[in-house]
């Protein structure tokens, strides 16, 4: 899946295996799959070491020739397990060669205003996560933007961007008639008594939008 040129809409899940409901994660990796997510974002931070390659190397597995696989802020561990993409947070450590990374991996950045929005534009990012649009568990004390900034940032820079925040089933279609092209969860599917349905019923509604 090529993101710029995606014909169908982003559905990303960001892994948390905190918020599972205290089942496996790569089991809700591979439902939230089956439902239509066709991106994962590896994104669990209390995890390190040989635990962390090891669920890497699961999910990498999982997501072959089904979902893009992105690693968060891990270039090692993304160059070991053979990951489609880089994952890089706003306030990233600097010196990290963007141009060289291109040639191997997709690399998006999450940004939290027009401004970083514009640096990260500028420093070649293939994609942008912009948020957080609505009030958020992961971020509870985080500044919420609302779908007005997706509306700022696409108008002005052309690169895909994908909402992230407090994104249901109930909502998502504000982030996409604001420009987006996808949209990235965590609780609305991995906390879901069915991450299939819960995915499914999420994908339905963002093609709806696509025109």
């Amino acid at each position: 899946m090529d993101i710029a040129n995606a014909n169908s809409p982003i559905l990303c899940l960001v892994t948390n295996r905190n918020r599972t409901s205290r089942r496996d994660l790569g089991t809700i990796v591979s439902d939230a799959i089956s439902g239509g997510v066709n991106m994962i974002q590896f994104r669990d931070k209390d995890m390190e070491g040989p635990e962390k390659l090891e669920m890497a190397i699961n999910l990498r597995g999982l997501t072959r020739d089904k979902a893009i696989f992105v690693v968060n802020g891990d270039v090692d561990l993304a160059k070991q397990v053979g990951a489609d993409g880089i994952h890089f947070p706003e306030n990233m450590i600097s010196g990290i060669d963007f141009q060289q990374l291109k040639k191997d991996f997709i690399i998006g950045k999450s940004v939290h205003s027009f401004d970083a929005a514009t640096k990260a534009y500028f420093e070649g990012m293939d994609y942008l996560t912009v948020g957080t649009i609505f009030p958020s568990v992961s971020h509870p004390n985080g500044e919420v933007s609302g779908p007005e900034i997706i509306d700022d940032v696409t108008k002005n820079l052309s690169i895909p961007v994908i909402g992230i925040g407090g994104i249901s089933s109930e909502n998502c279609i504000e982030v996409m008639k604001a420009g987006a092209a996808g949209v990235a969860v965590i609780g609305a599917i991995s906390e879901a008594v069915s991450p299939k349905s819960a995915a499914h019923d999420i994908f339905e509604i963002l093609e709806s939008n696509i025109v």
